[in-house]
């Protein structure tokens, strides 16, 4: 499905990947967007760094992005399609629709699991957590920072390592969010 112009047909099916989140408009908009700045249709990590510079010159140039890219590359080969970045978009991009909160937890799950076992543990918790700040533009390692981070680790082990052994699955905190949807919101 690449080429810069969409068929009907096409819109229709990255409709379906965006969970009918995202317009026949938006899903044009972005399919342009994406096959203007990467032509062959895939998005390596060095295409990654250059798109977010391009949609956010305020990200600070030494920012690490790895931890949004395994958000986006799916299926974890290192690149991105434009059905892994039109399904980033549905779910992060505020819309009128409602988010699923499983939806999110799937995608803040890979951005946290550096290493792809299945487990989040508190020193990728810890990693991921300082990236963000620092793409920010927040000092990391500040005490300010720090302390909210491992406040924010605490409560998620708190609410969602149900056998206590100090990592977090999936199904963990699934579980978690189920019985408390707001988890989202610290995960």
């Amino acid at each position: 499905m690449g080429g810069n112009s969409l068929s009907k047909d096409q819109v229709e099916q990255y409709r379906e990947v965006a969970l009918g989140k995202l317009g026949k408009e938006d899903i044009k908009r972005y399919h342009r967007l994406f096959m203007d700045m990467f032509p062959k249709g895939e998005m390596d990590s060095a295409g990654f760094r250059k798109y977010i510079f391009a949609i956010q010159p305020e990200t600070p140039k030494d920012a690490q992005l790895d931890h949004l890219f395994r958000a986006m590359d799916r299926d974890r080969n290192g690149s991105i399609t434009f059905q892994e970045y039109i399904l980033f978009q549905a779910i992060t991009v505020p819309t009128q629709a409602q988010q699923k909160a499983s939806e999110l937890i799937d995608m803040a799950f890979e951005m946290y699991d550096e290493d792809g076992n299945g487990e989040i543990t508190e020193k990728e918790m810890q990693d991921c957590l300082e990236k963000c700040f620092h793409a920010k533009g927040l000092d990391a390692k500040s005490a300010q920072v720090q302390s909210i981070i491992k406040n924010r680790i605490a409560n998620l082990l708190k609410l969602a390592d149900l056998n206590g052994d100090g990592r977090i699955t999936r199904a963990e905190i699934q579980k978690a969010a189920a019985a408390d949807p707001s988890i989202v919101n610290i995960f």
